[in-house]
């Protein structure tokens, strides 16, 4: 539990060199006396950037990492939906938690050892905190994991400081994401230790009705009054349901809903979540973004024709309440040298002028079989910036 603060002044400004704007000077506080010694909490540099990504909070000079630290690699198959988790984690924070009030820590409260056993499945006599439910009925053990799959993958804790009237750093809120599973993945054991691997499509509705219940339960524990001495009690808990994409996906998973539990409350809103991410080119694209699919094939014809050899041009699109807000663009090429690559850059940052709306964030990524050659990065309603690597 965070221990109380006093700040401090910091007589040294840092400063960064290339694209990143002015840092603000480190804040520093000092916590009061535990196990003995002082412990010192500063802030991380404030770097102003588009996205107003939180300051996070350092113990003595350096970031502390959560409890759950390497859970996802080991639980989550999809790299893609790991760093979408976390990411788009944050930004639903950021709309209960202003980012120039509240500083971000990675989870503290749930630890290792329970995240363990609340994502495995329950068992009444073995592991009664499991969250996942036992497995179901039938003659083999495939017809039980099949009647009564997996639904919880990962659970993800992010907690919120805030500076009080006194000046001192405390618990402002917790969000958590609870990452559900699209398909449940398992396998099977012979007799002869053969392994054998299936799958099984979740339905979405019980899926969703899982994770509002495991939410509901995990607010329970976190509101016990023996836990860290009830400091969460008091704060607001905002849980979202994350539901992974497939294993082999080339876009990763969203958001599905969000409830949020005021103080001393349990979770009495939720709210549905609107977003989706597409592939260009595909058919589902095609499909159900037409207009979109149709802007992103003229650009990939215009790079192609630049080109003498074929550019196999490729996009990932994040929308959100059906509206396309960010387009990340990948051109692959062959390396010919540094004029033509500057050409090419000079030229897909017009296209992207001509053929995408302004208000639309675009980022585009040149690469060779070397590695990153080129970058254009286009905000909202701002001239694109442009990056070459020698």
């Amino acid at each position: 539990m965070i221990k109380r603060a006093i700040p401090i002044a910091l007589c040294s400004v840092i400063f960064l060199s290339g694209c990143l704007p002015f840092l603000q000077p480190e804040e520093q506080l000092i916590e009061e006396e535990e196990h003995g010694e002082d412990q010192i909490v500063e802030l991380s540099p404030e770097v102003y950037t588009p996205e107003n990504y939180y300051r996070s909070v350092l113990y003595d000079g350096s970031y502390t990492h959560g409890e759950g630290r390497g859970f996802s690699n080991a639980v989550v198959y999809n790299r893609l939906d790991i760093e979408q988790l976390e990411l788009g984690l944050m930004e639903l924070a950021n709309e209960r938690f202003d980012p120039e009030k509240y500083f971000f820590r990675e989870g503290q409260f749930i630890s290792r050892n329970e995240l363990n056993n609340w994502l495995m499945r329950n068992h009444e006599e073995d592991n009664p905190l499991g969250l996942n439910p036992p497995l179901g009925s039938g003659d083999t053990l495939r017809d039980q994991e099949e009647d009564q799959p997996r639904y919880l993958s990962h659970i993800l804790e992010h907690n919120y400081l805030v500076e009080n009237a006194n000046g001192q750093l405390e618990l402002g809120g917790v969000v958590i994401g609870l990452s559900m599973n699209k398909v449940y993945n398992y396998r099977i054991y012979d007799d002869q230790g053969r392994i054998y691997r299936y799958e099984v499509d979740i339905n979405e509705k019980k899926m969703e009705a899982e994770g509002k219940r495991m939410a509901e339960e995990i607010v329970s524990r976190l509101r016990l009054p023996n836990r860290e001495e009830g400091a969460l009690e008091n704060v607001p808990i905002i849980i979202a349901l994350f539901q992974e994409e497939k294993r082999e996906a080339i876009v990763p998973g969203s958001f599905i809903m969000k409830g949020i539990a005021e103080p001393q409350r349990q979770v009495d809103k939720w709210q549905p979540i609107n977003q989706k991410y597409y592939f260009y080119p595909s058919t589902l694209a095609n499909n159900e973004q037409r207009n979109d699919a149709e802007r992103f094939l003229k650009f990939k014809e215009e790079i192609n024709d630049f080109f003498d050899n074929y550019v196999g041009v490729v996009g990932k699109g994040f929308y959100k309440d059906e509206q396309l807000t960010e387009l990340t663009i990948e051109i692959p090429i062959r390396f010919q040298g540094k004029a033509e690559i500057i050409a090419l850059t000079q030229f897909s940052a017009d296209r992207i002028a001509q053929r995408f709306p302004s208000n639309l964030k675009i980022q585009v990524y040149i690469t060779s079989v070397s590695g990153q050659e080129a970058l254009i990065v286009r905000n909202p309603n701002e001239d694109p910036f442009i990056h070459i690597y020698r």
